[in-house]
């Protein structure tokens, strides 16, 4: 558990108990005000309210579940519990149920919440199961954790249908099954320039077992269909993808794509989308960003598109524009590049070049020495 887990996990439940007098007077407990036991598969909810003692001294508790429904054996499941100062944790807070394989106790995070990552016990049959947390020995807060059967290790070859040579494609191995051990996982085709080795997904909070890779397929690469072969640990083959790969032809919307660009604009001002052609006046040794839309992109030119100008430094590779500024545009490519300091004065080109060639637009740049 790091400190920022309850920043990662996607809380989906909440169910808020009111806990009479757990500091001031310890008169809650699991039966209730009344003394009549609760059925322990019954979520809380509200539940805890004890009628001697006014609601106002009461504190407040949230418990969060993430990952409760249609868990599977060996999956983690996020406990969280707010409402409590850290102090009134120092006897213990816990959580216990049926579906894992002993109590587990939260810890205390400087966010101010009381949190723990258990996993379903792999020998945990279907069904609903009760989870209760507690302080020092006293329920405070219910819950239900569904279980599901496990599933059959399964492997994943994703990408454009069919894929782009150069293009970026998704690996992926969800190996959470009882009894599966081992990390080293390597990804064997000729559509890569070589093997692959997949990493633990640390976008997946609840599968443990998850790996993942994002290779490039070889730019220089034949249409035809393609082994992926996936080996564990002890180098003996476990599955097998296939992925077909063609180059664009005339009449696909990525052969010529939809280009606007590319944008000349002073890096300080912020983008402001121009005409085409529209140019820009910078000094010599200033900076120049550089903006480039394609509505249809041709996926295998993804990192590999590049601005180039006399009036530049080196050419100036275009980065994909994932910012919040282009949500609602087309797909669009920037980067910055610096003018030469000894540069004479004057007006330069600067040109994008997509599409394996077959698109060229060209903007102008004009220098002054100051």
């Amino acid at each position: 558990m790091t400190e920022r887990l309850g920043d990662t996990m996607n809380w989906s439940r909440l169910a808020w108990v009111a806990v009479a007098g757990l500091v001031l007077c310890g008169c809650a407990d699991e039966t209730g005000s009344t003394g009549t036991p609760r059925d322990p598969g019954t979520p809380a909810h509200g539940a805890h309210q004890a009628a001697s003692t006014p609601a106002a001294a009461l504190p407040r508790v949230t418990l969060l579940l993430d990952g409760q429904i249609e868990a599977r054996p060996g999956q983690l499941l996020g406990v969280r519990v707010e409402g409590l100062a850290s102090e009134q944790g120092e006897d213990g807070v816990t959580a216990a149920s049926p579906a894992l394989d002993g109590p587990v106790r939260l810890r205390w995070q400087r966010y101010g919440a009381f949190e723990a990552a258990p996993a379903v016990a792999t020998t945990a049959e279907p069904g609903w199961y009760p989870l209760t947390v507690a302080v020092a020995g006293r329920v405070v807060a219910r819950d239900r954790v569904q279980v599901v059967r496990s599933r059959r290790p399964s492997f994943t070859v994703s990408g454009s249908d069919p894929s782009r040579p150069g293009e970026r494609v998704w690996l992926g191995f969800d190996d959470l099954f009882p009894g599966e051990r081992g990390t080293g996982f390597t990804v064997r085709s000729a559509a890569l320039s070589g093997p692959v080795r997949l990493g633990r997904d640390r976008y997946e909070f609840h599968n443990p077992r998850s790996f993942t890779a994002a290779p490039i397929l070889r730019t220089a690469l034949p249409d035809g269909s393609y082994a992926f072969d996936l080996y564990g640990p002890h180098g003996r083959r476990v599955a097998q993808k296939r992925l077909t790969v063609r180059a664009a032809r005339p009449g696909d919307r990525d052969y010529l794509g939809r280009v606007t660009g590319p944008d000349l604009y002073a890096p300080g001002t912020g983008y402001r989308r121009h005409a085409p052609g529209h140019g820009l006046t910078v000094h010599r040794g200033g900076l120049v960003s550089v903006m480039w839309h394609d509505e249809n992109p041709d996926q295998g030119e993804e990192g590999r598109l590049t601005a180039l100008s006399p009036a530049f430094t080196r050419a100036l590779r275009l980065e994909a524009d994932d910012s919040k500024a282009s949500d609602g545009d087309s797909p669009r490519y920037r980067g910055t590049a610096t003018v030469r300091a000894r540069l004479k004065p004057g007006r330069y080109p600067v040109t994008v070049v997509s599409h394996h060639g077959r698109v060229r637009r060209t903007s102008y740049l004009t220098v002054t020495a100051r």
